[in-house]
């Protein structure tokens, strides 16, 4: 196995939620695909140096407004890398291609229309997911539930797991679609927890895979799989089995202590930042965490904080 490459890469966003890529040459590894800009470190640099530098050499901008997005590591066979992405908020200047190269300011959303080389797919699922998952308590009475969910939505949650264990299947079925029919109206994104073969034709974004059901995941026979797959991982070898069933983001818990996970040690920031480094996907931090802790998730590597309690509307 090739030693890796470090390399710092720019997930560049506008206020219109617009992402910026660059061609690649036709002659240079990986040619004539789409990529998110940056280069490699020089000996000695930081990754945040290599950014700042990359960019006003490449694009003849200053980035003034970043943060760690996601690190992925790929080994193509004739090379190895390890990307250091972040994301760009701010910045001076006009993007420009200095070398000729084409760019394009692309809405999120829309990314997968475009072929990257298979190190940046990750990058382009960390830019397209937000950086908050609510996951819901156990619903009590129907209308409330499902006021609460709109309030939720209406307050900027843009991803939501329906997580009712308590539920046989068919009500689980009702509720995923009345849910469903309100997270639609804005744009958020419904994971539902609970087996393809019970939810296959429910309108959703995404499917939940628990830490049970994690072994049995079988992507490749699941008919019609929605754009997410999100998997709930405690240790490395669940990253690993993650990993091998075609995860697009993961749960990793719990990484502060928390009643809902009594019997588990906390896994501590550090921890959670080394796994997430291992994980090349996007991962929500889970167990004991609010929204306080968001910019020490992001310097750990995280995409965000999942939270039931802390997310939840009162």
């Amino acid at each position: 196995m090739s030693e890796f490459i470090d390399v710092a890469a720019a997930a560049i966003v506008n206020d219109r939620n617009e992402v910026l890529i660059a061609k690649r040459a036709a002659h240079r590894h990986q040619g004539d695909r789409w990529e998110f800009p940056g280069g490699k470190l020089e000996p000695g640099e930081r990754a945040e140096q290599a950014l700042v530098r990359e960019l006003e050499e490449e694009l003849g901008i200053t980035a003034i407004q970043f943060r760690p997005l996601i690190t992925i590591s790929h080994h193509y066979g004739d090379k190895s890398v390890r990307l250091h992405v972040f994301r760009v908020d701010a910045f001076r200047g006009q993007p420009h291609g200095h070398e000729g190269q084409p760019l394009a300011w692309v809405p999120a959303q829309q990314l997968r229309q475009y072929e990257f080389p298979a190190a940046n797919l990750p990058i382009v699922a960390a830019v397209q997911l937000p950086e908050r998952l609510l996951i819901t308590p156990e619903p009590g009475d129907v209308n409330p539930f499902l006021e609460k969910i709109e309030l939720a939505c209406q307050r900027g949650i843009r991803l939501i797991q329906l997580r009712a264990h308590t539920l046989q299947d068919d009500h689980y079925r009702s509720l995923a679609r009345s849910t469903h029919a309100i997270t639609a109206q804005y744009a958020c994104a419904l994971i539902l927890n609970r087996g393809p073969a019970v939810v296959a034709d429910i309108p959703c974004e995404g499917w939940h895979g628990s830490r049970q059901a994690l072994k049995n995941l079988e992507v490749s026979a699941w008919p019609q799989r929605p754009r997410w797959l999100s998997v709930a991982c405690h240790d490395q070898n669940e990253l690993k089995q993650a990993e091998q069933c075609g995860a697009d983001f993961l749960l990793l818990s719990p990484v502060c202590a928390t009643s809902s996970h009594p019997g588990l040690a906390p896994l501590g920031w550090t921890q959670f930042g080394e796994l997430a480094q291992q994980a090349n996907r996007p991962v929500f931090a889970l167990g004991g965490v609010g929204e306080h802790d968001l910019n020490t998730c992001w310097q750990h590597g995280g995409q965000g904080i999942a939270a039931i309690r802390a997310l939840w509307p009162g």
